[in-house]
């Protein structure tokens, strides 16, 4: 089953919607600013216009206007979107593949941490669609994971409460460069594997290309359970279990709390001419 087509994991998130606002991290500053420079407003001197899909609390949009674009949200679930419009967001509730785009365009289209939520075969021809001559689609993760030997530990818990193992996160960057140099560090490592969303662009005629941006963290104990249980896989499980599972990973955590390391992955694509 593909992310979009688990309704259940993708509607879960309004039960949580202030805490995911609370404890869902921003994203670099060099990201937003690679993003931003990727909307060509064309001639003139008006500010880039951008859509930011499947917005959540507007944690991207609001950096985003904050660089001096002007920022339109659509978002599905309305706790989510209360949230985001009490930041002062334009919000529109819909499901993008849904969704009304009145004539208007766009120089940037953004999604963050939200593009495995759309269907790419009909999402991908209204992109196309909505973006200016020179304009830039632009996907967005954040992959942050704890440092040292406290991840496998983690990821151990995690596994044995999800039944398939550990995996990457959506957000981890598989470009060729990066995987190779740490395979050479670990000899275990799997081959490396292209993210999907790569494949479905070039399939639709886009143009992608890959930035990772690299950051190191610092989680309070509490910040970081709290972070990691507003994820769909944990928002989805029996309550029962999804209290043991916290409760085995705090005791792993050390009181003063845990280094963990950010490697957002940004690919920003063009429609193929």
């Amino acid at each position: 089953m593909e992310y979009f087509e688990n309704r259940e994991r993708a509607e879960s998130f309004g039960e949580v919607a202030t805490d995911y606002d609370t404890y869902r991290p921003i994203y670099p500053a060099a990201l937003v600013s690679t993003m931003i420079n990727a909307a060509e407003a064309g001639p003139g001197s008006r500010v880039p216009r951008v859509l930011d899909v499947g917005s959540g609390t507007g944690i991207l949009a609001v950096q985003l206007r904050d660089t001096g674009a002007e920022v339109l949200a659509v978002e599905p679930d309305e706790e989510m979107a209360a949230v985001a419009r009490s930041k002062g967001l334009d919000v529109e509730i819909s499901g993008f593949e849904d969704w009304n785009a009145r004539g208007r365009t766009f120089d940037l289209v953004s999604f963050g941490q939200s593009f495995h939520w759309v269907d790419p075969l009909v999402a991908l021809p209204k992109i196309r669609g909505l973006l200016e001559p020179g304009g830039s689609l632009a996907l967005a993760w954040n992959d942050i994971e704890p440092c040292g030997e406290l991840r496998e530990r983690l990821d151990a818990i995690s596994s044995r409460f999800h039944g398939g193992g550990a995996s990457a996160s959506l957000g981890t960057a598989a470009n060729q460069e990066t995987a190779t140099n740490s395979a050479a560090t670990t000899p275990d490592n799997f081959e490396p594997v292209e993210h999907p969303a790569l494949a479905q662009l070039r399939a639709m005629n886009f143009t992608p290309r890959e930035s990772t941006f690299t950051e190191d963290l610092h989680y309070s104990r509490h910040g970081w359970l709290s972070m990691v249980f507003t994820h769909s896989a944990q928002l989805t499980m029996d309550p029962v279990k999804r209290a043991v599972m916290r409760e085995e990973m705090n005791a792993e955590i050390p009181t003063e709390g845990l280094a963990a390391r950010n490697e957002a992955l940004l690919i920003l694509a063009q429609p193929s001419h």
